[in-house]
């Protein structure tokens, strides 16, 4: 079965001044695959799921607004060791577009206990949800002010770190590859960049086309310097994917910058075409 990361559309107008700086998580669980027994036992995962991001702060900083995040989880199937492990695939796709596909999610899971915060022994359930609600903090610290996500960079690697030393190690070398690659010196000119993108955005909606633009010329120079060095970067395909309908809006008419980001991104070339003057 295949899936594709579905690009988000961003309403800017008010985004910026919610009172609340929290996750707020929709789960979508599918457990077709699975055995009617093992199938009942799941049948208040996605509740159990949203409570677990959603009731929480994750961090404390001076941005106040809730992050929407839609989490798809498709479950396989479940092997029998000297426990019972159920194994999943899961996808995170975020308000400003941060998006990830795992597909090694395996786990042990217990219907009467609940998922907790406090961690004693490393859990392969909470620590790889701990892990992306982190990657997507991150990214979406990194909109409010170039390098803002560090901090919650560190703490998903620290994960990482903890789920390669335990016995449910299955799944973490990828991670480490992805979180090497958006926090490696490569990426750095395209997490620069992020919060330009926004506020030029932000200038458009207002219809402040002037500065908007200028604020677009510095974005598409840094995705300029991603892709001279790292051309196949997942994170900066993980920005065109999400974002190629809002960069045809801020180059409309504008064919040069259309043009180039036509060869900074085939894969989307129609999308900016389309906004081309003829």
């Amino acid at each position: 079965m295949k899936f594709f990361l579905v690009p988000v559309i961003i309403i800017y107008t008010g985004w910026f001044f919610s009172e609340a700086q929290v996750l707020q998580v929709a789960s979508d669980v599918e457990y077709e695959h699975l055995q009617s027994d093992e199938q009942q036992i799941l049948s208040d995962f996605g509740s159990k799921i949203e409570q677990y991001f959603n009731n929480y702060e994750w961090i404390e900083d001076e941005f106040e607004y809730d992050v929407e995040v839609q989490v798809q989880i498709i479950f396989m199937n479940v092997r029998q060791t000297h426990e019972r492990l159920f194994s999943a695939q899961i996808v995170f796709t975020s308000n400003s577009g941060e998006a990830f596909l795992d597909q090694n999610w395996e786990f042990p899971y217990d219907p009467g206990s609940s998922m907790s915060h406090i961690k004693g022994l490393f859990d392969p359930l909470t620590h790889v949800l701990d892990y992306y609600a982190y990657m997507i903090l991150a990214g979406e610290m990194d909109t409010n002010g170039p390098f803002l996500g560090e901090a919650q960079y560190s703490q998903a690697r620290d994960i990482i770190e903890q789920g390669l030393r335990s016995e449910y190690s299955k799944g973490w070398s990828a991670r480490l590859d992805e979180h090497q690659i958006i926090t490696d010196v490569r990426t750095k000119p395209l997490r620069r960049i992020k919060p330009d993108f926004f506020e030029a955005m932000y200038l458009f909606q207002e219809k402040k086309y002037r500065e908007a633009f200028i604020l677009s010329k510095k974005v598409i120079e840094g995705l300029e310097e991603v892709f001279k060095v790292s051309p196949n970067n997942r994170y900066l395909n993980m920005f065109f994917n999400s974002h190629h309908r809002q960069l045809g809006v801020l180059f409309q008419q504008q064919n040069k910058y259309l043009n180039k980001l036509v060869e900074l991104d085939s894969k989307h070339r129609e999308t900016y075409r389309k906004y081309m003057k003829n």
